[in-house]
């Protein structure tokens, strides 16, 4: 893939001056020494808040630190629910890019209360409302709830409503994407809706197949949803499938791990899946990008083959790493409003590493709320990084990078993933040389406002 439209320039590294958030140096009253970390991920259109979920020698819990440092809020095995249960264990979750009308992002959560298992949704006021459980029955699901997954949470572009998005299982067989409109000043559980965004019996755009695997749904301020789904291979129990996950390989690693494939719910021999990332919204599911269409800047008539989950801005982008069938890779962003382009690929020159270009974007990006793109990007274990997309000119600068010192060590890994950019700060995951791993902010000054020479 050759950009072809003009020439871009790259900016050379600049020394990063982080801001550390909570490392494993680091005790918390009632908690213990924290042991470590998930990738963080930041809330607000201001950088708000940082959150991570974090574990400790016999406990694990969601904490909540102001993006400038300090502890804000966080959720262990103390924490009550709206319904008074108390919480056990913590799963996937996410946090709003834009505040609530209350001045603060929100978080959404699973755990589990009152023996099952719950997405939960934090508002400002400290109330934590049940979005949904496993012990309870969603009609057209022919059955309770028993896996829940993947939730993510939007407040609204006028403030006055929450949406939160995850993934479900129910019945013998049902799968679907729901989507649960909460008013900014709810006060129960009774204030839910839910709504299906997508499921088994939910036909898949221009095909006359329907979803049958959905993954990781992203929720936007314009009520939205943004998701990939596919008619996948397996007919296979969750259990079996999910070993046979683990036993497959792609290249060097389990296919479960490979972010062209997870959770896609292929076996060996399977169909065609038509796969793709679609658009809920306005009542109806368009598409984003599917196994029809063509790479931006690819081989002429390339199409795609297989896509990472999106991520997604507040201004509704949806951005992914993309594989195409002439071996086009790299991660692509469209929106409703423009068409899909090219933010990074195998011909992209790599910032601060002269004559290298990526050879590997192994996370889903981040976006910024005017659709720009950060990125984890590497060519080798060693030659790596944190790379912004300038929002202006489509050129790419780099945040941090194996050649940058954090705390005056070296850095042994960096992760980065989706929902962690805001504002000008990416947070990141980062293990020391002394083997200290912690959760660090990262200024980012995009490609066009940087004063150091251009490369």
């Amino acid at each position: 893939m050759v950009r072809s439209s003009f020439a871009f320039s790259f900016a050379a590294a600049v020394a990063a001056t982080p801001t550390t958030i909570v490392t494993t140096r680091d005790s918390i009253s009632g908690f213990g020494q924290i042991d470590g970390f998930t990738f963080p991920r930041i809330g607000g259109e201001n950088a708000d808040q940082t959150v991570m979920g974090s574990y400790a020698e016999t406990a694990s819990a969601l904490l909540v630190y102001a993006s400038t440092g300090g502890r804000l809020d966080g959720f262990n095995s103390t924490t009550v629910d709206a319904a008074g249960n108390t919480l056990n264990g913590f799963g996937d979750f996410g946090v709003s890019a834009s505040n609530h009308r209350e001045g603060q992002p929100v978080v959404t959560f699973i755990s589990t209360a009152g023996d099952v298992d719950g997405v939960f949704l934090q508002l400002p006021s400290g109330l934590i409302l049940n979005i949904a459980s496993t012990g309870q029955t969603y009609e057209g699901a022919g059955g309770a709830f028993y896996f829940l997954s993947e939730p993510s949470v939007a407040v609204s572009d006028d403030k006055s409503e929450c949406y939160v998005t995850f993934a479900a299982r129910a019945g013998t067989s049902w799968r679907g994407i729901l989507l649960a409109t909460i008013p900014s000043d709810a006060d129960s559980n009774s204030d839910v809706v839910l709504t299906t965004v997508a499921d088994t019996a939910t036909a898949i755009p221009s095909s006359n197949a329907t979803f049958r695997c959905m993954t990781v749904p992203q929720a936007t301020p314009q009520g939205d949803v943004v998701f990939f789904g596919s008619n996948c291979g397996s007919s296979g129990s969750a259990a079996v499938e999910a070993q046979f996950n683990r036993l497959a390989y792609i290249g060097s690693n389990p296919r479960d791990f490979d972010i062209l494939t997870k959770n896609r719910g292929m076996f060996f021999g399977g169909s065609n899946m038509r796969p793709g990332i679609w658009r809920y919204g306005q009542g109806s599911i368009i598409e984003v990008v599917s196994f029809q269409s063509e790479v931006p800047d690819g081989q002429p008539g390339e199409a795609f083959v297989a896509f990472s989950d999106p991520g997604v801005a507040l201004d509704g982008t949806a951005a992914f790493v993309g594989l195409g069938n002439n071996g086009s890779y790299g991660i692509f962003k469209g929106s409703r409003a423009k068409p899909l382009a090219l933010v990074a690929g195998k011909q992209t020159p790599v910032p601060g590493y002269d004559g290298y270009t990526f050879q590997s974007m192994p996370n889903i990006p981040s976006l910024g709320k005017d659709g720009e793109v950060v990125f984890y990007g590497a060519v080798t274990s060693e030659i790596a990084g944190i790379f912004a997309e300038d929002p202006k000119t489509g050129a790419l600068s780099t945040v941090i990078n194996y050649d940058t010192e954090v705390d005056g060590q070296e850095t042994l890994y960096i992760g980065f993933g989706t929902q962690a950019y805001s504002n000008g700060v990416a947070a990141a995951y980062v293990v020391l040389n002394d083997t200290t791993n912690g959760i660090w902010n990262f200024p980012v000054t995009h490609a066009s406002s940087l004063p150091t020479q251009l490369v």
